[in-house]
Order: C-alpha cells, then sequence, then structure tokens
C-alpha cells in the first residue's frame, strides 16, 4: 500500500477538491436565485401605481395624445414619469400633471372632462374609444415602460422631460409633437 501520509495528503486534497466544489455549486445557486429574486422584485417594482396615478395618467394622454396613436400616447405619458422621476419636478404623477403654467389641459377645462369620462368608463369597468388606447399607454408608463417603437425601431425617452406642439431645441418629433 501507500506510506500513510501520502495517503492522508491525498484525502485530505480530495476533500478540499469536494468542499471547494460544493461552494461552487452553492454559490452559482445563490446566483441563479439572486437573478430570479432581482427579475421577481423588477416585477413587482414594476406595478408601484395607484388607481389615482392611472386615472390622472390615462386623462392627461387622453387630452394631450388622443389623436397621436398609441406610440405617440405613450411618449406623452413617459414624459410626464420622466418629470416625477426629475429632481427638477413634483414627484407625483398628479402634481406633475397640475403644477402652474405646465399643462394647458388643467387650465382650459380639457383634463376636468378626461377625468369625467374616465370615471364613467371606470364605472362600467370598459374603456372605449381613444380612451382605451390612452388607458392602455398610461399602464405602460406606470408599469415603467421608457421606451416607444418609431419604424419599428426601439426609442429610448428616458431623458424627455418636454413636449408640445413646437419645443424650441427639440431632438425629436413624433405626429403633431415634438419632444426635449
Amino acid at each position: 500500500g501507500m506510506p500513510t501520509h501520502a495517503a492522508a495528503t491525498t484525502k485530505a486534497t480530495t476533500k478540499a477538491t469536494i468542499s471547494t466544489y460544493l461552494e461552487n455549486s452553492a454559490d452559482q445557486l445563490s446566483k441563479s436565485a439572486k437573478k430570479k429574486a432581482k427579475k421577481k422584485a423588477k416585477k413587482k417594482a414594476k406595478k408601484k401605481y395607484t388607481k389615482k396615478d392611472l386615472r390622472y395618467m390615462t386623462s392627461i394622454i387622453f387630452c394631450e395624445a388622443q389623436g397621436e396613436g398609441y406610440q405617440g400616447q405613450k411618449a406623452v405619458g413617459i414624459v410626464v414619469m420622466n418629470r416625477v422621476r426629475s429632481s427638477k419636478f413634483p414627484d407625483s404623477v398628479k402634481s406633475v400633471i397640475y403644477q402652474s403654467g405646465q399643462f394647458s389641459p388643467v387650465r382650459n377645462g380639457s383634463m376636468q372632462r378626461a377625468l369625467n369620462q374616465y370615471d364613467k368608463y371606470d364605472k362600467k369597468g370598459q374603456f372605449k374609444g381613444a380612451m382605451k388606447s390612452c388607458y392602455k399607454a398610461a399602464k405602460a408608463v406606470l408599469e415603467g415602460s421608457t421606451t416607444i417603437k418609431v419604424k419599428g425601431k426601439k426609442k429610448e425617452m428616458k431623458s424627455y422631460l418636454f413636449f408640445s406642439r413646437y419645443v424650441s431645441g427639440a431632438k425629436f418629433q413624433l405626429g403633431n409633437h415634438q419632444f426635449k
């Protein structure tokens, strides 16, 4: 047989190899578990908005972009959410929309009419017409979407804080709106 001390060394090396292997497997497991947890957290973080947020977001999108098609509606909602996230603007959907001098539908009464229309649809549990796609766009942006599709390509809109029929220094035009 083998000298005892050589056998002991081989046993120790085998033990070390096995325990390293087990540690690495555990690491791999915890990595994939962490990835799964992160994905779950992302999904959970996705849906942190209130019925009130959805009501205001749908209504402002309806006022500003009911005739613009889904991507244009989404783009308007993204600008609102970018403002909510920006330190330069108020930090809730409602307060961004109602910030003095920012959204003309608030001043001209169309926001209130849109809210009334939203409430009627909401009561029936069914959205119709242009408000239906505005509702869908509002949900998407409230869930964290910051991209739109333009000519089949994804466009990231995280940095846009302004839109109007005309914006000085506009970086991008979609339908009747310019964005900056």
